[in-house]
């Protein structure tokens, strides 16, 4: 790992434990031994505990829209990508854009997104980023790994174990991946850390099985940034320079 804690390549000498699947992994982002909720060693790769502070429970705007859980995502991305954001401000900004929906007189309605919104939201901020549908969890996986802001949209129900959530099982909910759990010696997908503004959780800990069946099975609709996270510095209204992705 780098000084600067976002260089995580090879090894620094040939008598180190490095697996020889990272020596060769295209990795942007900090990785370090990890054990799972189980006690099971893991590699975390990405800077989960760093991204927690850019998540709370939603519905802190103007509105007191409950609904809001894709903008809150955008903003946390945002804040990754050193813009600093409020989920008010990036409230206001997407209802003043509409880029978002209201429900009149219905606020436990209001206030969601599409990818697509979602997308143009942290593209009016300078972070150009694209929505994309039918993905797998390991385009997730792999976007993460590399350094780019991933917005995942999942079954509430599922993911919380909570059949008030499921709707008609339906992508009802958007969430940011902060991390992954690879195996550490041949770098299986475990699992990934997401900020979830539903439950106000941050880093929490969501294996790959429980997200293919509330992710990739309810449609595998997701929002990817086109630059990697250390490629150009962001800031409003100057778009970072896109990585090969």
């Amino acid at each position: 790992m780098g000084d600067d804690g976002t260089d995580v390549l090879a090894a620094e000498s040939p008598e180190d434990d490095t697996p020889d699947w990272l020596r060769h992994a295209a990795v942007g982002v900090p990785v370090q031994p990890g054990r799972l909720p189980d006690g099971r060693p893991c590699l975390t790769i990405g800077n989960v505990l760093g991204y927690a502070a850019f998540n709370h429970l939603q519905g802190d705007n103007p509105e007191h829209d409950c609904g809001d859980c894709g903008v809150v995502s955008c903003a946390d991305v945002l804040n990754q990508f050193g813009v600093r954001l409020t989920e008010a401000v990036a409230f206001l900004h997407a209802l003043s854009r509409h880029e978002l929906h209201v429900v009149p007189g219905r606020p436990d309605q209001s206030g969601w997104t599409l990818p697509a919104e979602q997308a143009a939201i942290l593209t009016d901020y300078g972070v150009p980023a694209h929505p994309e549908e039918a993905q797998p969890v390991e385009r997730l996986a792999l976007a993460v790994q590399l350094g780019h802001g991933v917005i995942a949209m999942v079954n509430a129900g599922v993911l919380w174990s909570d059949p008030r959530g499921l709707g008609h099982g339906q992508a009802n909910h958007a969430i940011t991946i902060t991390g992954i759990a690879r195996d550490r010696y041949d770098g299986a997908l475990l699992g990934f850390y997401i900020n979830d503004s539903g439950t106000g959780e941050s880093g929490r800990y969501v294996s790959a099985h429980l997200l293919t069946t509330a992710f990739e099975h309810e449609g595998g609709f997701c929002v990817v940034t086109d630059c990697a996270l250390g490629t150009s510095p962001a800031r409003p209204g100057a778009a970072p320079e896109p990585s090969a992705f």
